[in-house]
């Protein structure tokens, strides 16, 4: 019996090593020889079908959970389908930055920039860099580069900005069921810095119910982080703080005027102004200075700039509502910084209501859900 054993694993090794060679089995394309590409060979494209949206939200959920090597791994995944994306690699040169690996964090801070990624000036606050921010290394590869963008806007010639019309993006859900007869509660949403409106619209997916209207607002400033392009509601000229602050205000102005269009357009009864990190500023900004327009403001992740409105414009606007939320494990925007816009508003008597969720930078299911209680009135002040 054992001979006969033996003798059919031999019979079976050998009818596998002889056998013509399956579909699994091809030769792995090299695709940096595009010469030696079979274009006609079966499933040659489906590289194509890579869910690279998925491998984002992998890297960024690792990246949260502070499993920096993990977040790289899916970097790196995403970036052979695209080598152009300039906010993903910038991504990745964060992670290594936060293992403390000085030298591939300069690498593909450089690879970065080459990939087109644009606000170069975002390294020099980001936090994911402070481990090897004194490093020889990386102050070589951050000298490099300033010294490569000054040449760069130097041939350029002078950088001037010039006020002018334009026509800016808006996605609106409408509640289920929707009636134009009835009105309806409108929630304005802002999206953080180097985002879309498209990303952030999303967010109505994690409300747990849609019986209200929700606007998310494209910011005015628009520039390239590679292969995408993201926006920001500010913009500023070097050395020029002044101008920092009219940006601002101009966009204040901006979203006042969004929020007036929307309210022509559909049978609004309240307004909410909802943002997330950068929009969560200017729906501090925005919801004080026109604070008429509103019912409440719900600030994830933000700044209160005390230095562009003075102690009259915030308590002018204390009989606006305030919901506040901020991840304890937050390093772009310190919890510190929620907690200081608590205080500031409570002082001049606003209704603040204070969530704290565990987490990063980021808006979780969670705390949209305290968030939508608190707006219907379900929630209490902290």
């Amino acid at each position: 019996m054992r001979s006969f054993f033996n003798w059919l694993v031999v019979a079976c090794i050998f009818s596998v090593l002889t056998a013509a060679p399956s579909s699994a089995q091809e030769a792995p394309v090299d695709r940096a020889q595009p010469e030696t590409i079979d274009p006609l060979q079966p499933g040659i494209g489906d590289f194509l079908d890579v869910d690279i949206a998925g491998y984002e939200k992998t890297a960024r959920e690792a990246y949260d959970a502070k499993d920096y090597e993990r977040a790289a791994k899916y970097y790196l995944a995403l970036l052979r389908y695209d080598i152009n994306d300039g906010g993903s690699v910038y991504n990745l040169a964060c992670c290594y930055g936060l293992l403390g690996e000085a030298e591939l964090a300069a690498k593909y801070l450089e690879r970065a920039v080459k990939a087109g990624f644009q606000p170069f000036s975002q390294v020099m606050w980001d936090p994911d860099f402070n481990p090897v921010r004194e490093t020889e290394v990386f102050k070589q590869a951050v000298e490099r580069l300033t010294e490569e963008q000054k040449r760069e806007d130097s041939s350029k010639g002078k950088l001037v900005f010039l006020e002018a019309p334009t026509y800016h993006k808006c996605w609106v859900h409408l509640p289920d069921s929707y009636d134009p007869a009835r009105s309806y509660t409108l929630v304005v949403g802002l999206h953080g810095y180097g985002a879309n409106p498209e990303s952030f619209t999303t967010l109505w997916e994690r409300f747990a119910e849609h019986d209200f209207i929700f606007a998310s607002l494209q910011a005015p400033y628009a520039f390239s982080q590679g292969s995408a392009i993201g926006y920001s509601w500010t913009t500023d000229l070097p050395e020029d703080e002044e101008f920092w602050k009219q940006a601002a205000l101009m966009s204040a102005d901006y979203i006042g005027r969004a929020v007036e269009q929307l309210r022509g357009r559909y049978n609004v009864s309240e307004v909410f102004l909802l943002g997330f990190s950068q929009g969560c500023t200017l729906t501090y900004l925005t919801g004080i200075l026109k604070h008429d327009l509103f019912a409440g403001l719900i600030c994830f992740a933000g700044v209160l700039e005390t230095d562009v409105l003075t102690e009259e414009d915030i308590g002018a606007a204390n009989h606006l509502r305030v919901f506040i939320a901020h991840g304890d494990e937050d390093r772009v925007v310190e919890l510190a910084a929620g907690e200081n816009a608590r205080d500031k508003l409570t002082e001049h008597g606003y209704d603040v209501t204070f969530h704290i969720f565990k987490g990063a930078h980021r808006v979780p299911e969670e705390a949209v859900h305290a968030a939508e209680a608190w707006m219907k009135g379900q929630g209490a002040s902290l």
